[in-house]
């Protein structure tokens, strides 16, 4: 059975990385058990939390982890619902089971503000979370994300790029990946394309509706420092949805795109994208906010907030 090998598979690289120190664990919450990876850090920056893509599993960002355990306090990267060797609901997956799920892991299992790296479908949740839990989020660095909205035609367009009916199929996704064709295309093929068999992962697709897709006017009230990467390269994402980072991120958002990186940058250029991230953590960490008073609309209550002090979004081409 494919699925059963995939399952093989995720557990055999789990138990890879818990005999590097890693622990596995499974957190109970309303929409069914999330696996989550875990491990001390040896260094004094801020906890690390990896949110993967679609189809997607923390241990698969095995080398984001490995790289950042020297610097980080903690390691923290759950498998979302559906994914890896969290449950699959009985019904099927939709994006309100996903966050829901999400959000009470990180609820249980973080307990300090984290540095938060997303990758894809993990830029859109790293979003969500710091919009949903803004004291869990330190500072988002995010990697190609997605969730940019699109119309009903635009979001089908964009979903049938992710029904593998053909090994071509897989192969051409595959290629959208990288920037450049893959040494191990064929088998990336073959994977991919069982991975977006594994039942519920096609109903995520599926059902998910424009109103899922993020906000536009809520972002403009993140207050954390937050690091957008971007492929010039990207072949999964329409260069629309980088517009729509550029227009509507808060100003002190730094955006870059890097020429050769493509959808994945920590598969085919991880050394280079953990020194942007590391130099993010670091900085994050080294900064001391200022602190002005905002006042609440119609409210007429002050509250003190904190005001990054990072660089603007940038809309350059990265060495």
């Amino acid at each position: 059975m494919p699925h059963t090998f995939m399952q093989l598979s995720d557990r055999f690289l789990v138990g890879q990385l818990q005999l590097r120190g890693f622990t596995s664990r499974r957190v109970r919450t309303s929409a069914g058990h999330v696996h989550v990876l875990e491990a001390a850090g040896r260094g004094s920056l801020p906890p690390l939390l990896v949110l993967h893509g679609f189809s997607a599993a923390g241990h698969l960002y095995e080398g984001v982890l490995l790289r950042m355990r020297p610097h980080a306090k903690r390691l923290v990267a759950p498998d979302m619902l559906g994914h890896g060797l969290s449950d699959m609901p009985a019904a099927g997956l939709d994006e309100s089971a996903c966050r829901r799920a999400m959000l009470e892991t990180i609820d249980r299992v973080v307990d300090e503000p984290c540095i938060v790296f997303g990758n894809s479908l993990g830029g859109a949740a790293a979003l969500t979370l710091a919009l949903e839990r803004p004291e869990k989020v330190r500072g988002l660095f995010l990697v190609a994300p997605g969730g940019a909205p699109m119309d009903a035609a635009e979001l089908d367009a964009f979903v049938d790029r992710f029904r593998l009916r053909t090994h071509d199929e897989a192969l051409d996704f595959v290629d959208r990946l990288f920037a450049k064709p893959h040494p191990m295309r064929q088998v990336l093929a073959w994977g991919t394309r069982k991975q977006f068999e594994r039942p519920g992962l096609r109903d995520l697709l599926e059902r998910v509706k424009p109103e899922d897709l993020l906000c536009a006017r809520e972002l403009g009230r993140l207050r954390m420092p937050i690091q957008v990467v971007w492929g010039a390269a990207d072949r999964i994402l329409h260069p629309t949805h980088l517009d729509f980072f550029r227009r509507h991120l808060p100003p002190h958002a730094k955006l870059q795109v890097v020429e050769h990186y493509g959808h994945t940058p920590h598969m085919d250029h991880p050394e280079e994208l953990h020194r942007r991230l590391l130099a993010f953590a670091r900085l994050v960490h080294a900064r001391t906010p200022q602190r002005e008073v905002v006042t609440s609309p119609g409210i007429g209550l002050s509250a003190s907030a904190e005001r990054p002090e990072l660089p603007g979004i940038s809309a350059s081409i990265a060495p």
